[in-house]
C-alpha cells in the first residue's frame, strides 16, 4: 500500500507553495487554529491550496455528537472528495468515522494519545490516524512509544491504516516517530525548514564559495 510520507502543517499559503516546490511533500494538514489565523474559510483555503496542490489535505470536522460530526464532515467531503476529514478520537468519533468510512469519506482520527485508541480507529477503518507526540511529551508521557505500540497492533492484525505522527515539535521527534513505525510525519514549516538545512552544510558551503573565488576560470 502507497502512503504518504510527508505533511506540511501549516495554512500558510506561500510556505506551503515553497514546501510543495521541494518535491517531498505527500500532504497538507491544517486545523482550525491555523485556519483561523489565515483569516480565510475552510473553502479559501482549500481552493488556493488545490491551485499547486492535488494531494491529501487533512481538514477537521467539528461536532460533538456523531450526527453534527457526519454533518459538517459530509460538507466538507463535498467541497472536495481528496480532503483527509480529521475526527476527533473518542467515542462519539469513532461511530462518526464508520458511518463516514461507509459513505466512502477519507478519515484522520485525530488527537490520539494511547494505542488502544489506535486501536479503535484502525479496527473501523480510519485511512489515517493521528497520534500526537509533542504534547504527549509536555504532558509526561511518552508519543514515541504509543506510535511504536499501534504500529505493532496494527502488523498483528493487518490494519492497513497509515499512522501520522502528529505536533512534531523537532527533528529528533520525526526520526524517532518513524523508526517507531509512524508510516508519515506532519511537520510545522519551522521542522521541516530544519529537516533539510543545517548550520554545518552552510558552513561548509561557505568554504567551498571562498575557496571557489581563487580557481582559474575557464
Amino acid at each position: 500500500m502507497h502512503y504518504p510520507r510527508i505533511f506540511l502543517d501549516t495554512a500558510d499559503i506561500e510556505k506551503l507553495k515553497e514546501a510543495v516546490g521541494t518535491g517531498i511533500v505527500d500532504g497538507i494538514a491544517t486545523n482550525p487554529n491555523k485556519i483561523a489565523e489565515s483569516q480565510k474559510s475552510y473553502r479559501q483555503v482549500i481552493d488556493e491550496i488545490r491551485k499547486f496542490f492535488d494531494g491529501p489535505i487533512a481538514v477537521q470536522g467539528m461536532g460533538r455528537t456523531k450526527e453534527q460530526i457526519v454533518q459538517h464532515s459530509l460538507k466538507l467531503h463535498r467541497m472536495d472528495a481528496n480532503l483527509a476529514i480529521k475526527v476527533t478520537c473518542n467515542i462519539e468519533g469513532i461511530k462518526a468515522i464508520r458511518e463516514l468510512v461507509e459513505q466512502g469519506v477519507r478519515t484522520n482520527c485525530t488527537l490520539i494519545y494511547s494505542a488502544s485508541q489506535g486501536l479503535a480507529a484502525g479496527r473501523i477503518g480510519s485511512p489515517f490516524i493521528s497520534p500526537f507526540v509533542g504534547r504527549s511529551e509536555m504532558s509526561g508521557y511518552n508519543g514515541v512509544e504509543v506510535i511504536r505500540k499501534i504500529r505493532a497492533i496494527y502488523d498483528a492484525f493487518g490494519i492497513e491504516t497509515c499512522i501520522i505522527a502528529a505536533s512534531i515539535k523537532n527533528v529528533n521527534h520525526v526520526i524517532e516517530s518513524v523508526i517507531a513505525g509512524a508510516h508519515a510525519v506532519a511537520v510545522t514549516w519551522p521542522v521541516f525548514e530544519s529537516m533539510i538545512n543545517h548550520p554545518m552544510t552552510q558552513y561548509g558551503y561557505a568554504g567551498f564559495e571562498e575557496t571557489f573565488k581563487h580557481i582559474p576560470q575557464d
